[in-house]
Parts: C-alpha cells; structure tokens; sequence
C-alpha cells in the first residue's frame, strides 16, 4: 500500500486525473455529434492509426475489420516496441522483437497493409506507474507529421482524451496527432464513453461517442488478433472474466470521437 501511494503521489498524471474529476461537473462533456463510417469514406484515401504500443491497434479492432471489408488501405504507426511491459523472462530487448512480431500479426488478421515503428524505447514501468518516452512533443509531432505526408491518409485514428486509463504514452501520442493533423484531416480517437460499458475504467469519460461501431460480426477477426498478442494474453483475460472471447465480447461495441477537417 505504501508502495502505492508514493508512486501515485510522484506521478503528475495523478493530479491531473483528480482535478478534471473535480472540474467535470462545471464543464461537462460536449453532446456526442453523430457521424457514419460511409460519410467519412467518401473522402478517397488510405487511413492511418497511430499508437503507443502493439496491441494498442486491439482498441480498434471492430472498425479496422470494417475498413478491410470495404477495401480501404489501413497503416499502423506505432510509437515504441512495448519493451517496457513485462518481460516474462525475456531481456527487454527480446521483448521488443516479440511485441514488434505479435502486432504485425495481429494487423495481417485485421487486413491492415502495413506497420511502421517511430524508434522510440519504451520505458520500463514500475508497478503502480508508467512512462511515456523520453522524446519532445515538437520532435515527435514533426515525425508524424512526416508519414501523415507520405500517406495523405483520408482519416486519423489515435488516443483518446484521458489516455484510455490515464497512461502517459498514451497521452503523448495523442497530443502529437493532434498538433500534426492540424484540422486537415478528419480524426477519430478510441474509446469514447459509452454508459452501460463493461469495462468503464477503459473508456475515456470525457470523449463524446460520434462514430459507434457493432464489431460483433468480426468476432472470429478480432479473436485472431488479440491471440496473436501472446505476450499480453493474461492481461486481457483478466479484463474478460477469465477469457480472450469474454473480453472480445465486453468490447465488441466500439465508440469514437470524431474531430472533422477545418475548412
């Protein structure tokens, strides 16, 4: 317990979570704005997602399938390896080569056409706390900046608000995206509040629910992709009473907020 606490208690992301806690009832959400996948593939282009950490892209997984379905070209940009999670045994740098190995299978059984490291480690975390990497927000944000160039994706799909669960990588990645898109392409970031949710401490309570996706008819899809996360298994288990297949089903409803282009 006091482990806990000191950790907390040294953690900036803590105070920050604790005062928009406070705050919320004085600025609350915006409504959500509804928007349709069909409207936001009539701009022509490739989609691009840009994570933290392989098995981030998992979040998505219901509308990955369907943007496969349709025939749309989808990249993954993903910040670090995930050296920094559990090693199992492993050194850190063999656990980044099997992280790098598990999301590129993970894409290929959600028909995403290709993936792309940044290069930055992952820093190793402690029990209660973790890290986002060592980079600067312009230094990250012009990186980015430079695939958004090189693929002219017709949509952005990132982090949410809170970070899904308040992680610092997480949160960085998303500032990143935003300050690169810039309004110039239509952006949908994951986990978006849903009542009623399953698995509510995942969702970001400040993010307004524009796009719902029903992934339940990619079960078999995104089964294949979460097994193939081997290294992560216990992790998603443990979230879905005891099974891959019961956390597949808690998040089978998948929910996104949308920022459209600025004209």
């Amino acid at each position: 317990m006091l482990k806990k606490l000191s950790q907390r208690l040294a953690d900036p992301l803590f105070y920050r979570k604790r005062l928009r806690q406070l705050l919320r009832p004085l600025f609350p959400p915006r409504r959500p704005r509804a928007v349709s996948l069909d409207e936001l593939l009539a701009v022509e282009g490739p989609w691009l997602v840009v994570t933290a950490h392989p098995d981030d892209e998992l979040f998505a997984s219901g509308l990955l399938c369907e943007l496969s379905e349709r025939g749309r070209e989808v990249h993954i940009l993903c910040l670090t390896k995930g050296e920094g999670g559990i090693t199992g045994g492993s050194s850190r740098e063999e656990l980044g080569r099997i992280r790098e190995g598990e999301l590129r299978n993970s894409s290929a059984a959600l028909g995403v056409s290709g993936v792309s490291f940044l290069g930055h480690p992952d820093p190793l975390g402690q029990q209660y706390r973790t890290f986002a990497p060592q980079v600067p927000i312009s230094q990250l944000t012009d990186q980015i900046r430079e695939h958004l160039r090189i693929h002219r994706p017709a949509a952005v799909i990132t982090h949410g608000s809170g970070g899904e669960y308040w992680h610092p990588a997480h949160l960085l990645v998303r500032e990143a995206v935003l300050q690169a898109a810039g309004g110039e392409h239509h952006l949908l970031t994951i986990h978006a509040w849903q009542d009623g949710h399953a698995l509510p401490g995942m969702l970001n309570r400040d993010d307004p629910a524009d796009l719902l996706i029903d992934a339940s008819g990619h079960r078999e899809q995104r089964l294949a992709a979460f097994r193939a996360h081997r290294s992560q298994l216990s992790y998603f288990t443990e979230r879905g009473g005891g099974s891959i297949e019961g956390f597949v089903d808690r998040t089978a409803k998948e929910a996104y907020r949308h920022f459209p282009i600025c004209h």
